[in-house]
């Protein structure tokens, strides 16, 4: 793939698209570049499996281990016996 620069961007407008890119749950590249297909009247690039349950974590509960604690007291679990 190539790059591609863009030159003397308002401030307005870069704010803006960042806080797209913030509320898309994306990078400010690929909000840019979600903005240029939609420009352009192409489909968005669809996304993997595994990027969208990622994008369902909120970035603080996000781990490297995968493993989310629990705050507060746990229950036991039930007794089937």
């Amino acid at each position: 793939m190539s790059d591609l620069l863009i030159r003397d961007i308002d401030d307005d407008l870069k704010r803006l698209i960042e806080a797209r890119a913030r509320a898309h749950r994306r990078s400010l590249s690929e909000e840019v570049k979600s903005l240029v297909r939609k420009g352009l009247d192409l489909p968005d690039k669809p996304i993997g499996m595994g990027t969208y349950l990622f994008s369902l974590v909120r970035p603080e509960d996000r781990g490297d281990d995968l493993i989310f604690e629990i705050k507060g007291e746990v229950s036991d679990p039930p007794d089937f016996e």
